[in-house]
């Protein structure tokens, strides 16, 4: 944790937030009695109108919770989190601190039990200090699901709003969902719902399969945080995070955006951002060229790629794997298309490796990018 003195701080007090009906109890999601999958279309259907209302309720949703939008006055936040592995193992813990003026100021900490680093934004620069890589996936969703619960469903392109209830464990609520071209059932559709009579969001249904539910809602300021989080995939335990310090920082002490003890300097040329992150949360679209698959072979393709400030693929090359795979594989890459990769929001040029998995047969093929161990 970073010394007291770095902050002058004053303690908000913070109110649980009342519903204007009823206030829902904590809220679990169940593990699934039965795997129900997605239904997807093999051509995407025809564009369907948003609801006027839905698309209210979602602006609503967005000014109305976690901690994302430019702040009038700084905060300071400090959170926990565990991870949990497929037999509901705790395989990783951490902590993050945060002090935080705009998206170009602010100062963190996060000490978890394999990675320890402080990440300091001056308004020009950006410097770390510990690890000069990126946190893990884990981690920085740790922070997003506190400060931006919304994240997910923000970048979602091509995607109707719409209106529909959905049950979590043994609560109906109300929801807001996204509807996308191509997924047929309301299952695979991104959800957020929230408190009835309110626009308090209680829960998340992401991509894939992650759920989460936000338990113990307190107001702070105008905005509705959770003290604990709790992330599921595929009903297992994933992520459970508690924010255990939220206050407002009225006056700062500058000196803590100062380059921290240890840093090499400023954060410069091409980033180094791992596929984890690019490809999930990154990735616009993709087409994968599947008449130029040979059919029969097989195999796992290492392949380093790099992308421009635009998003786009300028320089890829497939660096093991088997060699009738590679030139496919390397077409596919260029074929990505990519959000703009932004450090103190400017967009910048990054590279990254990744490993695609080829199964092929005579009549069928699947290629699967990222590493296929990965949760």
């Amino acid at each position: 944790m970073q010394p007291a003195l770095l902050f002058t701080c004053l303690l908000v007090f913070v109110s649980f937030a009342q519903s204007q009906t009823r206030q829902i109890g904590e809220i679990h999601v169940e593990p699934p009695e039965s795997k129900v999958g997605v239904t997807i279309a093999l051509k995407p259907s025809g564009p369907v109108p948003s609801s006027p209302e839905a698309m209210k309720i979602l602006g609503d949703l967005a000014a109305t919770n976690g901690l994302d939008l430019q702040p009038t006055t700084a905060w300071h936040f400090e959170l926990t989190y565990d991870e949990f592995d497929e037999d509901g193992d705790n395989v990783h813990s951490g902590t993050v601190e945060e002090l935080y003026v705009n998206s170009r100021k602010y100062r963190r900490t996060i000490k978890t039990d394999e990675f320890a680093q402080t990440e300091v934004a001056d308004g020009a620069n950006l410097y770390r200090a510990g690890d000069q890589g990126w946190p893990a996936q884990s981690t920085l969703q740790a922070m997003r699901e506190v400060s931006s619960p919304l994240y997910a469903a923000i970048k979602v392109q091509d995607a109707s709003v719409d209106k529909l209830e959905w049950t979590i464990g043994k609560t109906t609520l109300p929801c807001v969902a996204l509807r996308i071209g191509r997924i047929l059932s309301s299952n695979g559709w991104q959800k957020l719902c929230y408190e009835p009579g309110t626009t308090t969001l209680r829960y998340t249904r992401g991509q894939g399969w992650d759920e989460t539910v936000y338990n113990h809602v307190f107001q702070f300021g105008q905005r509705y945080l959770a003290h604990d989080t709790e992330v599921t995939h595929d009903g297992k335990p994933y992520l459970k995070i508690q924010l255990t310090k939220i206050e407002s920082v009225p006056q700062i002490n500058e000196s803590a955006f100062s380059p921290p003890a240890g840093s090499p300097g400023p954060l410069t040329g091409v980033v180094s951002v791992p596929s984890s992150i690019l490809m999930k949360e990154y990735l616009v679209h993709g087409e994968t060229p599947i008449q130029s698959f040979p059919k029969g072979i097989s195999g796992k393709v290492n392949v380093t790629f790099r992308v421009n400030e635009e998003g786009r693929v300028i320089k890829v090359l497939a660096i093991e794997g088997p060699k009738q795979l590679k030139k496919p594989i390397e077409e596919t890459v260029k074929r990505l298309q990519f959000r703009p990769f932004l450090v103190l929001d400017k967009p910048v040029e990054v590279e990254s490796t990744t490993v695609y998995n080829v199964q092929s047969h005579e009549k069928f093929l699947f290629v699967i990018p990222g590493d296929p161990t990965a949760r």
